[in-house]
C-alpha cells in the first residue's frame, strides 16, 4: 500500500477481520515507532504495538514511506525499525557523538565474534569500556562525562542501547548493545573509520597539530567523521562535523 491515506485506514478498520482495532491504537503505533524509531516486542509495553505494525505492515509500510522512511521487520530478532530513505540518510552529528557510536558499533562487533551475545543478541559491556575505544583512536581529550552520558542517554532513546546501573567510582554506567546499532553505522564501518583516524593521525605527524583529530576535523567541514543512516539529529550546535556517510 503506498502512501497510506485516512482513507486507507478507514477503509481497513471497515474490514470484518479488523473490528477489534480504532483508529486511536493505529496512531498510537505509528507515534511510537516515529518516537523511537526501533522497536523490540520485549520493550516495556510494546508487545501489542509490535504485534499490530507486524499484524497490518503493509498499511504501516505505506504511512512511513510517505514520511520518507522505510519500514524493517526482522521476525528473528522481534524488532521493527524505521530506516531514512536516500534523501533523510545524511544526518549531522557532532564529532563526539560520532565517535562513541562507532565504538559502540565496534564493541558489539567484537561481542559477535568472541560469541559473547546474550539473549536476543545483546551485547553487555560498559561506559568506561566504550571510552577506551575513544582514547585508542583520537588525539583529544574526552568529553567530560555529563557530556558523554547525555549521549548516551539520546542513544538510549533511539533503542540502539539500554543503561544499566550507574558505576559511581568511575563515572560510568553499565550498558547494553542492541543489534539496532548494526543499522546506523553501516556495514563498511570499520574500513571506513580505519581510513579516517589513518589520515587523521598523519595529518597529525605531517603537521604537529596539538589537537589530533579535533584540529584535524575542524579545519575543514567536509572531512568531518563518517556518520551512516543516523535517525535522529544532533540536539548539540557545536562540532557538528560528521556530514559523510558510510555506504551501506
Amino acid at each position: 500500500m503506498a502512501n497510506a491515506t485516512l482513507y486507507d485506514l478507514e477503509e481497513l478498520l471497515d474490514r470484518p477481520q479488523n473490528r477489534d482495532l480504532t483508529k486511536e491504537m493505529m496512531v498510537k503505533a505509528a507515534d511510537r515507532l516515529l518516537a523511537q524509531q526501533c522497536l523490540f516486542r520485549d520493550d516495556y509495553n510494546a508487545s501489542g504495538t509490535y504485534d499490530l505494525i507486524v499484524r497490518h505492515k503493509g498499511y504501516f509500510g505505506g504511512l512511513f514511506d510517505a514520511l520518507g522512511r522505510d519500514l524493517v521487520i526482522k521476525p528473528d530478532e522481534m524488532m521493527i525499525e524505521l530506516r531514512p530513505q536516500d534523501s533523510l540518510t545524511r544526518t549531522m552529528l557532532s564529532l563526539d557523538e560520532t565517535i562513541i557510536l562507532l565504538a559502540l558499533r565496534a564493541t558489539f562487533e567484537q561481542g559477535v565474534v568472541s560469541m559473547s551475545q546474550e539473549e536476543f543478541g545483546l551485547i553487555a559491556t560498559t561506559s568506561m569500556e566504550v571510552l577506551e575505544r575513544y582514547d585508542q583512536w583520537v588525539a583529544r581529550p574526552r568529553p567530560p562525562w555529563p557530556r558523554v552520558r547525555k549521549i548516551l542517554e539520546a542513544f538510549r532513546k533511539r533503542r540502539f542501547i539500554d543503561l544499566g546501573e550507574d558505576i559511581p567510582l568511575e563515572n560510568g554506567v553499565a550498558i547494553t548493545i542492541r543489534p539496532a546499532i548494526r543499522s546506523v553505522t553501516g556495514e563498511a564501518y570499520q574500513a571506513r573509520i580505519a581510513e579516517w583516524i589513518a589520515a587523521t593521525h598523519a595529518r597529525q605527524d605531517t603537521a604537529e597539530i596539538p589537537g589530533g583529530l579535533s584540529d584535524f576535523a575542524e579545519d575543514d567541514g567536509d572531512d568531518g567523521a563518517p556518520a551512516d543512516d543516523a535517525a535522529f539529529t544532533s540536539d548539540e550546535g557545536e562540532d557538528a562535523l560528521a556530514d559523510e556517510a558510510i555506504a551501506q
